[in-house]
């Protein structure tokens, strides 16, 4: 398991990620997939930078009559991280199976073999006041807390649950099948990114998956400016100023972006 390529001497030792770009899902061939292997703890830092990159969304709201302004995330990122760590920390490496995420445009479910052990009561799981522990995978944990990646306290389930609360996100669910073969934790996204869907739907439709990664990255610039030209952009994504112009161009082609001014000095922005 510490080896730098794990996969290859233990079959399921990797994360796989698909994200899908319709409300369709998987009866919809527009998705995007994602295979993270190399070290354990890389796989899941690889993971969540992707995510951080690509998925997270950040609103800022002014509120009349209050300084400071309310900010919140379509899925805080904290208790991302705490739900994917817990995954692989769980997961049997006797099982096949990948620790599994998949994003929808309203959800986010990351699945991993087996569920949780029959003694566990999952009601008081799900409330976060499971008191026994016995790590399945005890070094994992180890290494995990060596590197700021986990406690290794059974604070997991507390922390998902705090962090969501604060996000004003939904509570997380947790889906297992009778014999608990497998535990699917499901993290919905919170209210006030609805339009998120009808984007992902334009994006999907006419850009390609390098070109959606872009307008990511920009969307996520745009919740805390107020708006970009081609040369902001170029510096953001690392790119040549007419690739990033053509990029914006397309958005307000999309009805993704609004654009105002003329060409040389042309703003884009969000309604």
């Amino acid at each position: 398991m510490f080896a730098e390529h794990p996969e290859k001497l233990i079959s399921g030792a990797y994360i796989e990620l698909i994200r899908f770009h319709s409300k369709e899902a998987e009866a919809s061939d527009d998705f995007t997939e994602k295979t993270f292997t190399g070290l354990i703890w890389k796989q899941v830092q690889d993971a969540l930078d992707y995510i951080k990159t690509t998925v997270i969304e950040q609103k800022v709201v002014k509120v009349q009559g209050q300084a400071e302004a309310e900010r919140y995330f379509n899925y805080p990122y904290n208790a991302l991280e705490e739900a994917i760590v817990n995954a692989v920390f769980h997961k049997s490496y006797r099982e096949p199976e990948p620790v599994e995420i998949r994003i929808y445009v309203d959800s986010i479910q990351i699945l991993n073999y087996p569920g949780l052990a029959k003694w566990i009561n999952l009601e008081r799981f799900t409330a976060g006041k499971v008191k026994g522990r016995k790590y399945r995978n005890r070094r994992i944990g180890e290494l995990f807390k060596e590197i700021d990646l986990s406690e290794k306290k059974g604070t997991g389930i507390p922390k998902i649950l705090r962090e969501l609360k604060q996000n004003g996100s939904p509570a997380p669910e947790f889906d297992m099948d009778e014999e608990r073969t497998y535990l699917n934790t499901i993290i919905r996204i919170r209210d006030g990114f609805e339009r998120k869907e009808k984007m992902s739907e334009s994006m999907s439709e006419s850009m390609s998956e390098l070109e959606r990664a872009r307008m990511q990255i920009i969307l996520i610039y745009l919740e805390t400016n107020r708006e970009i030209n081609s040369s902001a952009a170029a510096k953001l994504l690392e790119v040549e100023i007419k690739t990033a112009s053509r990029l914006l161009l397309k958005a307000e082609k999309l009805d993704i972006l609004k654009g105002a001014g003329k060409t040389k000095n042309k703003v884009y922005f969000r309604e």
